[in-house]
């Protein structure tokens, strides 16, 4: 069994239309920060989680319901010409689907099919008023509040008023029904038998890994088996509070002990008898007790680097869903988020590749991963990773392989990017608008040649460059082309006079003109011909005459001296520096860092490119 689709309906960043996606056995969510994919994890929990402090969470807090519906909701209040039984009081509605049940998760979902073939079921939470809450009492109030503050103070301002208008938040409450029946109130025991682990990005691994607690992961690891299963311990531990008491130091210690406190404390009760104990003869407390050490010279969890101890954190979550037939337990998510916290890059990948692995061996177990880490995205099946975005107030999700059908075509694509998404290019996912280059002159100048222009990073407004090692545009255009609404300007060649002169004008009538977030710009000839053609004289000459000093010790000079006071010509110049490009481009960047706006020309179709990305 797993969750095949999450519906979100107001739940903090996530609006008043419900957002809508699919879940698959091993699902991998990336986007930039704040974007969604917490939520939607804690999301899950309002439902599933048996965490004592989830209970509490689904008890919604006036910021846990989205900004702009509480705002809209409160200008409706404004708005007196409104009916009261017209106004829409936000609720809160969280839906999970699930596909693919056993016999035993059939037993467990029976009351919540949601369709006549029994092969769906569905779990809804919703927060909102409770039936007993009077509106048109509540609005009425709100309302003349709102007429008396504007008949005190002439001229108040509407933003002003909406902060005096209380959200009932204390009139709301949650129920979790199952199917499509809203009465259908969830038994709480058969929702025991589905549950969520989440590993969130502020873990404290360390406090984790000390069973000193009853909500420590350790602890409730240790204590999920029979209680007859550590009786050899606690025969051993009666023995050793047998030596306690015979032990003659601690026996002085105790009858001075003794001494003093019938001294200071009323005599005849009792209670001043005292004596020595190592443990409890309880399970739970003997398994408090426990700690772990970890490494071929051990040491303790306090000594131990963050990474390991994450990695220790979630091999133990990991440990924790092994199937046990005395655990009444049909289905478990396990949520991760950043699992690359205090991780180097070999590791983030080794990682990766072994938590898809584990997920793959079992029925009954899903689990959903997000990351900011491109070494952990890099090592991931394409297959199963979601970019959540924004398009303007919304957030909206799109698979990276969706819309690749099954042509030569389509499988050609998707082989590509298989291969070729490596840590670098998978940075565009991270990304709201990205820049296409041939190769790494482009990658090394581009970003400068911006910052030169506008006096800011493409950085700063969100622009990854992506250079795609050639001219093999098309693979990463069509992620766009099939949903992934993010705006991308490809700057490549024309290549005017070779046999490939029309691929850059067939790039830009493929994707250009159907698709308004795509924008191709192509150049005569080359990149550093068009730099060398926009820099022929004045400040921009010497620039790229010193440049061309660091690339060519001999040659450079030598030429400088050769043009004087004339322009350069390009093919000559271009000629020198063919077979050095990348050092040039290199040397070139060192030139143009600390130059002013007008020392240097940025050609025209790299200026179009950049308007556009900044439009």
């Amino acid at each position: 069994m797993y969750i095949s689709k999450i519906s979100l309906k107001n739940y903090r960043n996530f609006g008043n239309i419900p957002f809508e996606m699919k879940l698959k056995k091993f699902t991998t969510i990336i986007g930039s920060n704040n974007v969604g994919k917490t939520n939607l994890l804690e999301s899950i929990g309002l439902i599933l989680s048996q965490d004592i402090t989830m209970f509490r969470k689904r008890i919604l807090q006036v910021e846990d319901i989205n900004y702009a519906t509480r705002l809209k909701f409160k200008q409706d209040i404004l708005n007196q010409s409104i009916p009261f039984d017209k106004l829409e009081f936000p609720e809160v509605k969280v839906q999970l689907t699930f596909e693919g049940m056993d016999n035993k998760q059939l037993s467990v979902v029976g009351d919540w099919f949601s369709t006549k073939t029994m092969d769906k079921a569905k779990l809804t939470y919703v927060f909102k008023p409770t039936n007993n809450f009077d509106r048109e009492a509540w609005v009425t109030k709100q309302r003349g509040n709102i007429k008396l503050l504007m008949s005190e103070r002439k001229g108040i301002k509407q933003e002003d008023l909406l902060k005096f208008i209380e959200f009932p938040i204390k009139s709301y409450q949650y129920i979790i029904y199952g199917g499509n029946d809203r009465t259908n109130r969830v038994d709480p025991y058969f929702l025991s038998m589905l549950k969520l682990e989440l590993l969130d990005a502020l873990r404290d691994a360390k406090r984790e890994l000390i069973a000193n607690g009853d909500y420590k992961l350790l602890y409730r690891i240790l204590n999920q088996g029979e209680e007859n299963a550590y009786e050899d311990i606690k025969e051993v531990l009666s023995d050793l509070d047998e030596k306690i008491r015979g032990n003659d130091q601690l026996s002085d210690i105790r009858k001075t002990l003794i001494e003093h406190l019938n001294k200071i404390s009323l005599q005849g009760t009792g209670e001043n008898n005292i004596d020595f104990h190592f443990s409890t003869l309880e399970t739970g407390d003997i398994l408090k007790k426990l700690s772990l050490i970890y490494g071929q010279e051990p040491i303790t969890i306090d000594r131990n680097g963050l990474g390991r101890n994450n990695l220790l954190y979630i091999s133990l979550i990991l440990s924790r869903l092994a199937p046990e037939e005395n655990i009444d337990t049909c289905f478990r998510i396990v949520g991760i988020e950043e699992p690359e916290a205090h991780l180097h890059p070999h590791l983030q990948k080794h990682l990766a590749t072994n938590i898809e692995q584990i997920n793959a061996k079992r029925d009954d177990l899903q689990i959903i991963l997000t990351s900011h880490s491109t070494h952990i995205t890099s090592s991931l099946n394409t297959e199963n990773m979601a970019v959540l975005y924004r398009d303007g107030s919304d957030i909206k999700k799109h698979y990276i392989t969706d819309g690749f059908e099954e042509t030569k075509k389509g499988k050609e694509h998707r082989r590509y990017l298989e291969k070729y998404l490596d840590a670098t290019k998978s940075s565009m996912f991270y990304a709201r608008r990205i820049l296409l280059v041939e190769g790494i002159a482009e990658q090394i100048l581009v970003p400068l040649l911006f910052n030169l222009s506008y006096g800011k990073t493409l950085d700063s407004i969100g622009c990854n460059i992506i250079n795609v090692n050639g001219v093999a545009f098309r693979h990463f255009l069509e992620i766009i082309r099939n949903g992934y609404f993010i705006k991308c300007v490809v700057l490549t060649d024309g290549d005017v006079g070779k046999k490939s002169e029309n691929r850059a004008v067939n790039l830009k009538n493929d994707y250009e003109k159907p698709y308004s977030t795509i924008k191709v710009e192509v150049n005569k000839e080359t990149f550093e011909k068009e730099l060398i053609e926009a820099n022929k004289s004045g400040l921009g000459k010497e620039i790229l005459l010193e440049a061309l000093n660091h690339t060519r010790l001999n040659k450079g000079p030598e030429y400088a001296k050769e043009i004087k006071n004339n322009e350069i010509e390009t093919d000559i110049f271009f000629g020198m520096i063919e077979d050095y490009k990348s050092e040039f481009a290199f040397n070139l960047g060192d030139e143009i860092k600390n130059v002013n706006k007008d020392a240097f020309q940025v050609p025209n179709y790299i200026k179009e490119g950049f308007e556009f990305i900044l439009d």
